[in-house]
C-alpha cells in the first residue's frame, strides 16, 4: 500500500504542478528547467500533501493528519529535486529528452527521476518516523 500511495502522491505533485504552473505560473523556479514555476511547485506540494492526507488516514498512520500532510509535501519537494537533478544531467549531456518511449513526456527517465530520491525518504520515514510516533 505504501508504494502505491507514494507513487500516487508523486503523480499528483507532477500533475498539479504542471497544470497549475501552466495556467497560473508567473515566476520561474529555476534556469535548470525553464518551464517550471514557483506557483506550479507550490501547487504540486499542495496536491501531494492532500492525497497523502487521505492515504495516511486509510493506512491508519499515527497522527494521520499531520504525518500524511508532512509526508506528502516532503514527497513533492524531494520529487521536484529529483526532477531538477535529472534535468541537470540531460542539460550536461546536451539532450532535451531522455528517450522517446513515452512521447511528450521527456522520456522514461522523466517518469522515474523523482523516485530515485524518494526511495530513501520512504525507507527512513517508515523505519524511524512512524515507529517513533507509535505506528
Amino acid at each position: 500500500m505504501l508504494v502505491f500511495w507514494t507513487w500516487l502522491a508523486e503523480a499528483f505533485a507532477d500533475i498539479g504542478a504542471f497544470f497549475f504552473g501552466r495556467y497560473f505560473g508567473r515566476n520561474k523556479l529555476s534556469p535548470i528547467s525553464p518551464k517550471k514555476t514557483v506557483e506550479g511547485a507550490v501547487a504540486g506540494f499542495t496536491f501531494s500533501g492532500s492525497i497523502m492526507l487521505v492515504g495516511a488516514y486509510l493506512m491508519g498512520w499515527p497522527s494521520w493528519f499531520a504525518t500524511g500532510i508532512l509526508y506528502g509535501i516532503t514527497i513533492g519537494v524531494v520529487g521536484l529535486m529529483g526532477d531538477l537533478t535529472a534535468s541537470l544531467f540531460k542539460r550536461d549531456a546536451g539532450v532535451k529528452d531522455s528517450g522517446n518511449i513515452i512521447p511528450g513526456h521527456g522520456g522514461i527517465l522523466d517518469r522515474a527521476d523523482s523516485y530515485v530520491l524518494i526511495a530513501p525518504l520512504v525507507y527512513y520515514f517508515v523505519t524511524l518516523v512512524l515507529p517513533a510516533l507509535g505506528g
